[in-house]
């Protein structure tokens, strides 16, 4: 089967490039394309059996919109994965379904949050609505700090997880959850966690917030706070950093999306979404 992957400009990683090699070696073609680099045709046609979107760089995702549009079949669903890029409805989409998150707000500009209730319910966490990789996250513990906020918006903001001291990073690869922890930090830190065992409260919150969203690869950060584990960010297709083994799991997984099984099943709001290459390894299936 002819496999596209588009992923971001940043250097390709060790489970990615282990990733290529393995479904290669299956028969299958393994292409990619990285559209941040180069000019888009706007009627672009699909010519690969199965995309997978592995960036969430504005470019990228709407090249797969635009693919979507046009009945390419994609792993992840192109709805979630532009949903997810807007952290104020994935966070009222969580609440809404129950799963454990922290109090949220969201502001046009940053200078709303400087009096009312808001700064009442100090400390808070503040980060752009549609940040990647914990850019811009800032905690803001005194009334005073609120004047140092960034005007520019718009931006989410969420109560402070009180007592955390761990940082979880959620992979999920259809059903099947894996963890690395970390002590948390603001923000967080690039390198790999620690592997760590996924308890089954973490398990049963990382499930359901796969089904909400339709993600068949997926992360969460979840922190443990006094309140037991809170979800404070969802993203598709994560680098599995710090995860043994997994190249071989996510192979099986994709392998078995692209014969026509292993899709997850979509339930936001109770109601189901609309479902220059350079050859990287393999032969044609």
């Amino acid at each position: 089967m002819r496999l596209h992957f588009m992923r971001s400009p940043k250097a390709r990683s060790e489970v990615l490039q282990e990733l290529y090699t393995l479904l290669g070696r299956r028969g299958h073609e393994v292409t990619e394309s990285i559209p941040d680099t180069a000019l888009q045709d706007l009627d672009a046609v699909p010519e690969h059996d199965l995309y997978i979107l592995k960036a969430r760089t504005k470019l990228s995702v709407s090249v797969a919109g635009i693919l979507h549009q046009r009945g390419a079949r994609m792993l992840n669903p192109y709805p979630s994965c532009a949903m997810l890029l807007n952290k104020v409805v994935v966070q009222a989409a969580m609440r809404r379904a129950g799963i454990p998150t922290p109090r949220s707000w969201a502001a046009a500009d940053a200078s709303l949050l400087r009096g009312g209730e808001i700064a009442e319910r100090l400390p808070l966490i503040v980060k752009p609505f549609d940040g990647i990789h914990s850019q811009g996250v800032q905690v803001v513990r005194h009334p005073a700090e609120l004047e140092r906020v960034p005007v520019e918006g718009p931006v989410l903001v969420q109560e402070f997880v009180e007592g955390c001291a761990e940082r979880l990073k959620v992979h999920g690869v259809g059903e099947r959850l894996f963890a690395t922890s970390k002590p948390f930090s603001l923000g967080g830190r690039h390198e790999p966690g620690r592997p760590r065992e996924v308890s089954d409260q973490v398990r049963e919150i990382a499930v359901r917030c796969g089904r909400l969203f339709g993600m068949g690869l997926y992360g969460l950060d979840v922190l443990i706070g006094r309140e037991g584990p809170m979800v404070v960010d969802v993203n598709s297709f994560p680098g599995y950093k710090g995860v043994p083994g997994i190249a071989p799991v996510v192979a099986d997984y994709i392998e078995k999306y692209a014969r026509g099984a292993g899709a997850p099943d979509v339930t936001w709001h109770d109601r189901t979404f609309e479902t220059g290459s350079t050859v990287v390894t393999g032969a044609p299936a």
